[in-house]
């Protein structure tokens, strides 16, 4: 059965090289573990609180930390999911880029439900896509999407069997992060998994406690507020059992979920 593994660490603020050798060190300890996927938290490659330097730091899928990253998921044979400011065109958007075990960019989610602030420096991402993998179907939401059932649902009836969600969660929002993550796994019937940063920024402080549910809402992993690699295991048949019953994707009612 494919593993997941929730990398769980602190990005130094506007130093992506720094942050590169953080990634390659947990690739390099994932692939040791026997990892299919490592998975890293929102904006990990620049630090969240980029704000008027953005534009400055961020890459689109040309870049050069794009390609490092890229070298390193062939060189340790996995896939890998972090967030990056990306450049497209001349939009901005907070993005997660899914690279494969081959090195190749599969695509990037960008996300949709921009927190606070984000809004003065990205543009809001419009569609929830799905990536048939070796290990699986996988989606992705970032952060403040995992707040919105709507998110997890778009994602579950476009086929997704595994939902990654890499956040940079704050203090005080500890119950609501796990709550999120069991709820969105239970009522999807699918694997969810969050990696959220450590450490403090600004005046802000990163929890942690990454996690993961399985497809009956039941928690699989929970870290704790420290540096730490989380090993989650996927076994597909579960989404297969879960989905038996009830049948939540085919039961609903979308004919009446209309505002009167």
């Amino acid at each position: 059965m494919p593993n997941i593994l929730l990398a769980q660490a602190k990005p130094k603020l506007l130093d992506k090289a720094s942050n590169l050798e953080t990634m390659e060190r947990f690739m390099k300890s994932a692939h040791k573990q026997g990892a299919d996927l490592v998975l890293f938290p929102e904006l990990f490659l620049t630090g969240y609180f980029t704000r008027e330097q953005t534009r400055e730091v961020a890459e689109d899928l040309d870049g050069p930390s794009i390609f490092q990253i890229r070298r390193l998921a062939k060189q340790y044979r996995q896939k890998v999911v972090f967030g990056f400011p990306e450049k497209k065109e001349d939009c901005l958007f907070n993005s997660a880029c899914f690279i494969d075990e081959e090195g190749e960019v599969l695509g990037t989610y960008q996300k949709v439900h921009l927190w606070d602030e984000e809004p003065k420096y990205f543009e809001a991402g419009s569609s929830f896509p799905v990536w048939n993998t070796t290990i699986g179907k996988i989606g992705i939401m970032i952060c403040y999407d995992t707040e919105f059932p709507e998110s997890a649902r778009s994602l579950a009836l476009n086929g997704a069997e595994i939902i990654l969600a890499p956040t940079a969660n704050m203090t005080p929002f500890q119950h609501v992060q796990q709550l999120f993550i069991q709820s969105r796994a239970a009522e999807n019937q699918v694997f969810v998994a969050t990696t959220n940063q450590i450490g403090e920024e600004e005046s802000t402080q990163f929890f942690g406690e990454s996690a993961a549910a399985n497809p009956f809402g039941h928690l699989l992993v929970k870290g704790e507020d420290r540096e730490e690699g989380l090993m989650v295991e996927i076994d597909l048949d579960l989404v297969r059992q879960a989905r038996d019953f009830p049948l939540y994707l085919k039961d609903r009612c979308p004919e009446h979920y209309t505002l009167t």
